[in-house]
């Protein structure tokens, strides 16, 4: 598209930016309907642009919204329903606790990181959302404050997020655009995630956890003795079935590169053997979907794409037509690289901490794909890209939906050492920490990729 027509298209494009910015207000704000108000953005935006530019419903509905993404973060859902109902989350946590011995430190260690792999299979919400409770009960049983155990939870689960493809919504659009399966994440981003981890829990463990008054011996002992998992489990039958078959769909997420198939036919077979046990059958566990969520995703789908119809990508083209990395040199081109990942990772971190994720990631797609279309290598950018999405949002607890879940448990259960002023503190912190071992790892994933040709 010439500058002419992209001015020409100009009114265009602002009204869809109107009509973006406000679904993301409408999402912001609690007060208002945010699904409404989404697809009634959805679909004035829709018939601006099928009047202007001839777009059919036909092909919103098959270019617009992918079905894949919704597809798996549908199924993601029932599967995380179904494991909340098992109680393997609190049977987990309890025993931690017992395998721990009541060692606050071996505790905090198993508890940062069992969170961290189930915030990569099921929501982080649904992770602190269940555990948060039964940590702050531990903790009340041994007269210790449970406010650094949760803490420590919820900066470690936003590291979750960076392990897997389905981890989250974001995480979803963007592996379904692009591609990217479990083999990928194990690829390129494992080292980074589990290092990063145990820097985090280790910085936690020594700087603060430290400071927390010791457990007493008999209290401790005390606990050992009343705690039981096989309380925690209601029916065994199902906790195991269930048990399984997680395990075994999170073994087919990273052989099989069809993650939405896989996603939809394990959430399926669950609700039908769980249906003969508790009689609950699918049409009742719809209800517990979040629907508004999937609605809200759908509706960006489509105002996104009339940006796109409207000449939104080729904004970019001009912007960065002028990079020719086929022309330069080696150490030239990895510069121009490694300076244009950076550019991606700081403003999406930063947008992230204000702006809710999911509009983040599908607003930056169109901007990536063109830089890989000007010749910047995949690798560097896609990490740039997830981390940003993923990362960025602790340095405001705002940013992160789990990070409020824990602050509002935390309020209503009366925990004396975590407020929204410790949690921004802190939390602020660690993402600092976390970006700036980002960047370095950045400049050595660019490195790698021009030196081997890591694709």
């Amino acid at each position: 598209m010439s500058v002419e027509n992209l001015i020409s298209n100009l009114p265009i494009l602002i009204t869809m930016f109107v009509f973006f910015a406000l679904i993301i207000a409408s999402y912001s704000i609690q007060k208002l309907d945010f699904v409404a108000i989404s697809l009634l953005c959805c679909f004035v935006a829709a018939a601006i642009t099928g009047f202007i530019y001839g777009t059919t419903f036909e092909e919103f509905i098959a270019e617009a919204i992918e079905w894949q993404a919704i597809i798996i973060i549908f199924s993601m859902s029932i599967i995380t329903k179904v494991a909340q109902d098992s109680n393997i989350l609190e049977f987990l946590a309890v025993k931690l606790f017992k395998i721990s011995k009541g060692n606050p430190r071996t505790f905090f260690y198993l508890l940062c990181v069992i969170t961290t792999l189930l915030a990569s299979i099921i929501s982080d919400v649904v992770v602190v959302l269940i555990l948060a409770p039964v940590v702050i009960r531990l903790c009340h049983f041994l007269k210790i404050r449970s406010g650094t155990y949760l803490l420590g939870m919820t900066i470690c689960i936003n590291i979750g997020s960076i392990i897997t493809p389905f981890s989250s919504g974001e995480n979803i659009i963007i592996s379904t655009q692009f591609f990217l399966n479990t083999e990928y994440f194990i690829k390129y981003f494992w080292i980074f995630s589990f290092s990063l981890l145990f820097l985090t829990i280790f910085l936690i463990e020594r700087f603060i956890l430290r400071k927390e008054p010791k457990i007493e011996d008999q209290q401790k002992k005390f606990v050992l003795e009343l705690i039981d998992t096989d309380v925690v489990v209601k029916n065994r039958t199902l906790f195991y079935f269930n048990s399984i078959a997680i395990i075994i769909t999170i073994i087919l997420f990273a052989v099989l590169p069809w993650l939405f198939l896989v996603a939809a036919i394990s959430a399926l077979v669950m609700v039908l053997i769980n249906a003969k046990y508790t009689k609950s059958k699918l049409s009742a566990m719809l209800k517990d979907i979040e629907w508004e969520i999937i609605f809200f995703f759908i509706s960006l789908y489509v105002v996104i794409h009339c940006l796109l119809v409207a000449g939104f990508r080729d904004i970019f083209t001009l912007i960065f037509g002028g990079i020719d990395i086929a022309s330069q040199d080696p150490f030239s081109a990895m510069i121009t690289s490694f300076v244009m990942s950076l550019i991606i990772l700081l403003i999406v971190s930063a947008m992230s901490g204000f702006v809710a994720n999911t509009p983040t990631a599908l607003i930056f797609i169109p901007i990536v794909q063109t830089l890989i279309g000007q010749g910047i290598p995949a690798v560097p950018l896609f990490f740039a890209f997830i981390i940003g999405i993923n990362l960025g949002g602790n340095f405001l607890p705002q940013g992160a939906a789990c990070d409020m879940m824990t602050l509002k448990i935390a309020e209503d259960n009366g925990v004396e050492n975590l407020n929204i002023k410790r949690l921004t503190k802190v939390g602020a912190s660690f993402a600092a920490i976390h970006i700036g071992a980002s960047i370095l790892y950045l400049l050595v994933l660019n490195f790698l990729t021009f030196t081997f040709g890591l694709v």
